[in-house]
């Protein structure tokens, strides 16, 4: 039987610079894609107001949908499990050439005012509840879309 002469030390050795290499590589391409994707967000230059709506469940994931005017009304989504979000406005930025092509800020909520909805495309609609245990009556309330 032949006997591995090899030092066991020096095999521990390479396999930890191997290790680190894979390491090292790993993060460099990550980072490198992480960089891209900010490079191409930034080239995103149309800016308008989103209308954050639900948070809808698929699979193991949690997704806020909204939606936003570009000309016509584009909907949404990003990975997201924080209901405080819902029924807010934010900042969304937008691809000039592909509206679809977007991104939502959601760092800082909009408290935007009716004339600035209407410009960035929202209409405001009319609705009636019907209350029926106390006045029985409809009662109009009104939100914007």
């Amino acid at each position: 039987m032949a006997e591995d002469k090899r030092d066991p030390g020096k095999r521990e050795l390479i396999g930890g610079i191997v290790l680190l290499a894979i390491i090292f590589t790993v993060i460099f391409f990550s980072n490198k894609s992480n960089n891209e994707y900010k490079k191409y967000e930034k080239t995103f230059k149309g800016e308008t107001i989103g209308f954050v709506t639900r948070i809808e469940h698929a699979g193991k994931r949690d997704y806020l949908k909204y939606y936003y005017y570009s000309g016509r009304k584009i909907l949404s989504e990003v990975s997201s499990r924080d209901n405080s979000l819902v029924d807010k406005f934010y900042k969304v930025k937008y691809d000039l050439n592909n509206s679809e092509n977007n991104y939502i800020v959601l760092e800082e909520e909009l408290k935007p005012d009716s004339i600035t909805l209407v410009k960035a495309g929202f209409t405001k609609t009319k609705y009636y509840i019907y209350d029926a245990g106390v006045t029985c009556k409809y009662i109009e309330k009104s939100k914007w879309k």
